[in-house]
């Protein structure tokens, strides 16, 4: 059981108070994984209020650094990617289940999970170049084993229900015993490039960019 600090203990936990503190936080950026592929995609370029982008999609303050007052000590890497079944419509949804749609969700995982290669850039250097994109699988998941329902009507037709949801697995990429500093106005970004070619998939996707770490910001 956690011991209760007593009230002369509390000092330690204080937000008002001289000098910096250090917060647990991530570095995150997000955005669309065209259906037809590319070559390239960049994160941490756009900050929020640019091009539409909201807090949901980065929690950049400025393009490609850190404001002033504030570092980033990056502790892991992580790819967040999560493909995309439109809901077919009642007058579709015979055609939808029998093409087993939800399964192309499994296979455009796959397909970007074990091609491409991440690229980690500070300053002028790269300090992290790595392939493929599965091999930063992120610390979240959402996970469905199967489910599989069989409704039979009248007209004897049957419709087969499945459902699957495909996450990237594994120990997450840990830079630990390196690692990396982000200092305040200092450049850097991160880009996720396909050499060997666009990969495409069925349906436009999402996929995102986290760095975690500890955020080091001056007090209040």
């Amino acid at each position: 059981m956690r011991n209760i600090p007593n009230r002369s203990a509390l000092s330690r936990y204080n937000v008002n108070r001289p000098g910096w503190e250090a917060v647990r936080q991530s570095l995150y950026d997000f955005t669309t994984y065209a259906a037809a592929g590319q070559t390239q995609l960049s994160f941490f370029a756009l900050p929020v209020g640019q091009s539409s982008k909201t807090l949901s999609d980065t929690n950049m303050v400025l393009a490609g650094q850190l404001p002033a007052n504030q570092e980033f000590l990056i502790n892991s890497v992580e790819i967040y990617f999560r493909p995309t079944t439109p809901a077919p419509s009642a007058s579709t949804v015979d055609a939808a289940v029998a093409a087993p749609a939800l399964a192309t969700a499994i296979n455009d995982s796959y397909l970007v999970s074990r091609t491409g290669n991440l690229t980690l850039t500070i300053g002028s250097k790269s300090y992290l170049q790595e392939a493929p994109l599965g091999r930063f699988p992120p610390k979240t998941s959402f996970s469905v084993e199967a489910a599989l329902a069989l409704a039979t009507t009248v007209a004897a037709d049957s419709i087969e229900s499945r459902i699957a949801v495909a996450n990237w697995g594994g120990r997450p990429y840990l830079l630990s015993p390196a690692d990396l500093r982000l200092v305040s106005t200092q450049n850097f970004g991160v880009t996720l490039n396909w050499p060997e070619g666009v990969q495409a998939i069925t349906n436009a996707a999402r996929i995102g960019v986290i760095l975690d770490g500890v955020l080091y910001r001056r007090s209040q």
